[in-house]
C-alpha cells in the first residue's frame, strides 16, 4: 500500500514510506533518518500524567517505522494450554515458596527436569487470535513484530541469571536443546508474521552486555548465542523479513559476529558503555544502526538544549548522506523521570536537523557529554 500522508492530518513532518525505509537500511537511502520509538518505548499505560502531552507529539511527530508488539504468552497454565510458556501443572515457582524468598531473577525460573516436561511446542504463535497488540491495517509505512527476549533473556527467563550463566558451562547440551525449540517457536512467529500480517520485520530484545562489559566471554557467544541469532535471522531473511536487535550495554566484542551473520538493525550503541564515534568508524556502512539516545543520564537530566545537541551529534556521528543507515530512537523506554519538554525537544530536533542533513550534509556537532557533566543536580 502506497503511503498517504492525509492519513497523518496533525503530522507536522513528511512520513517515510516502507519503500524508502527499506532503502535507508540497505545503505541505498536518500532521505532523512528514519524514526521508530512507539509503541515499543513509550507506552501510554505507565504514565498517565502525561498521556495528552505524549498523544500530542505521537500525533505531531508519528514514526516512519511502526513496531507491534506480540500478545505475550502467559508464563504458567497447566497441560493442554496452547499459549504458554510451561504447560506443566504447578511449575510456577511463587506456588511453592513467598516472593520475597525468590531472587528477582528468578521469579519464572525452573530446574531442568520441570523444562524437559514442556510441550515442544508451546507457546504456539498460532493460537492467539490476533499475534499482536494493538494493530492496526496497513498505512504505507514500514511494519514488524517486536518480539522479546531472543536468546539469553530467554534462556534465563527459564533458568534465572545466576543459574544460566553457569548453565554455559555445567549443562551446555541442556542449553542447546532449549535454544532449539525456541528456534523453532520463533520460526512460527515469522511465518504467521509474513504470510497473515505482511510484515516488513522482525525485532528482538536480547541484552547481553552490562554497564561496561558483556554478560559472558566471546567464547559462550560463539557457542551458544551466535548460532542460535544466525538460524534465526537467516530464517527471516528467507522469508523477506528484516531483523532488528536491541540490545543494551556493552557488546562491542560481538558486533562483528553481528554484521558477519547478516544482523540489519541494531540498537541502541548505548552512551558511555560503548563509544559511538569508536563503533562507527569500525563498522560503518555494515550494518544499520537505530540509534538510542542515552535514557539514564542525558533525557532525564539534561535540558532541552543537552537533548537537542545530543541529537545533532547522534545524527552527525551515524547517518550517511545519500545511503542512510540511520534510524533514531530513543536508548530504552522513556521513564517518568524525563521531563515532556526533553521528550518534545528530542522529537523536534530528530526530524527538523534530520531534515537538514538531508539536504545539507552532516555537520560536526560534540556531544552536551563533552562540554559538560550530565547527571543529576534535582
Amino acid at each position: 500500500m502506497p503511503l498517504d500522508q492525509s492519513k497523518f492530518p496533525k503530522a507536522k513532518k513528511n512520513l517515510l514510506s516502507r519503500e524508502e525505509v527499506k532503502a535507508l537500511i540497505k545503505g541505498k537511502g536518500n532521505t532523512r533518518p528514519a524514526q521508530c520509538i512507539t509503541p515499543v518505548l513509550y507506552l501510554p499505560s505507565e504514565q498517565p500524567f502525561r498521556q495528552k502531552d505524549m498523544e500530542l507529539i505521537i500525533e505531531e511527530y508519528p514514526d516512519d517505522a511502526v513496531f507491534f508488539e506480540y500478545t505475550r504468552p502467559k508464563n504458567f497454565g497447566k497441560p493442554g494450554d496452547r499459549y504458554v510458556w510451561c504447560d506443566v501443572a504447578n511449575a510456577d515457582p511463587l506456588l511453592h515458596k513467598k516472593e520475597d524468598e525468590i531472587g528477582i531473577d528468578e521469579k519464572t525460573a525452573l530446574e531442568w527436569e520441570v523444562i524437559e516436561q514442556i510441550s515442544p511446542d508451546v507457546p504456539d504463535p498460532y493460537f492467539p487470535e490476533c499475534l499482536v497488540q494493538d494493530y492496526f491495517e496497513d498505512d504505507g509505512r514500514y511494519r514488524g513484530i517486536f518480539w522479546t527476549r531472543l536468546s539469553f533473556e530467554r534462556l534465563w527467563h527459564f533458568r534465572g541469571m545466576t543459574n544460566t550463566l553457569m548453565d554455559f558451562y555445567t549443562n551446555p547440551d541442556e542449553v542447546k536443546a532449549l535454544l532449539l525449540k525456541l528456534r523453532n517457536i520463533i520460526f512460527k512467529v515469522i511465518d504467521r508474521s509474513v504470510d497473515e500480517y505482511h510484515f516488513d520485520a522482525i525485532a528482538f530484545t536480547d541484552d547481553i552486555g552490562m554497564q561496561d562489559r558483556p554478560f559472558f566471554s566471546e567464547d559462550i557467544f560463539l557457542e551458544f548465542i551466535k548460532p542460535h541469532y544466525k538460524e534465526v535471522i537467516d530464517y527471516a531473511h528467507s522469508k523477506g523479513m528484516d531483523v532488528w536487535l536491541h540490545t543494551c550495554g556493552n557488546i562491542e566484542p560481538f558486533i562483528p559476529h553481528m554484521i558477519e551473520i547478516g544482523l540489519d538493525v541494531l540498537h541502541p550503541i548505548q552512551k558511555y558503555s560503548m563509544d559511538e564515534e569508536k563503533i562507527i568508524e569500525q563498522y560503518r556502512d555494515q550494518i544499520c544502526f537505530w540509534a538510542g539516545m542515552e535514557v539514564q543520564r542525558i533525557l532525564p537530566f539534561g535540558s532541552p538544549d543537552d537533548v537537542r545537541q545530543e541529537m545533532r551529534f547522534l545524527i552527525d556521528t551515524f547517518y550517511l548522506p545519500n545511503k542512510g543507515r540511520l534510524v533514531l530512537s530513543s536508548g530504552n523506554r522513556f521513564r517518568h523521570d524525563i521531563p515532556t519538554e526533553n521528550i518534545r525537544a528530542f522529537f523536534e530536533e530528530l526530524y527538523a536537523y534530520g531534515s537538514t542533513v538531508e539536504k545539507h550534509g552532516v555537520g560536526k556537532h560534540e556531544s552536551p557529554s563533552k562540554g559538560h557533566t550530565v547527571l543529576p543536580d534535582r
